[in-house]
């Protein structure tokens, strides 16, 4: 089952042994919907469903890197910008999960942390 709600992220370049830099991102998962982004104007959007069989969440995002990004892995976005591919699957985050998922070729290790239901009634008044 996968928990609907606010997940803060943690991404970290696998192939750097030492000095690996930590980005950190927030996700919200609702209807199986996923939107999400980072603090360098990186934005992804897909979809995720529950695999009762495995028992684990599938996810798949296509990230959009602004123009002039650079991820974790040193690839370049370039003056156009991004768009890459990604999917991965995570077991239920309990308080959290992590999987290893290739970005452009290259692994980047991805923690989920459940932070918290949306809640029902946020609208403004």
């Amino acid at each position: 089952m996968v928990h609907e709600g606010v997940y803060g992220l943690s991404f970290t370049a696998t192939a750097q042994a030492d000095g690996a830099e930590r980005v950190e991102g927030l996700a919200v998962l609702r209807g199986g919907r996923v939107l999400g982004s980072d603090p360098h104007g990186g934005v992804f959007t897909g979809c995720y469903h529950y695999d009762a069989v495995r028992g684990d969440a599938v996810i798949a995002v296509r990230l959009a890197i602004p123009p002039g990004g650079v991820l974790l892995t040193g690839l370049e976005a370039g003056p156009d910008g991004l768009l890459v591919d990604i999917s991965g699957r995570f077991a239920p985050a309990r308080p959290a999960s992590s999987a290893v998922v290739d970005v452009a070729g290259a692994p980047i290790a991805v923690e989920l942390r459940f932070v918290g239901p949306l809640s029902a009634g946020s609208g403004a008044a």
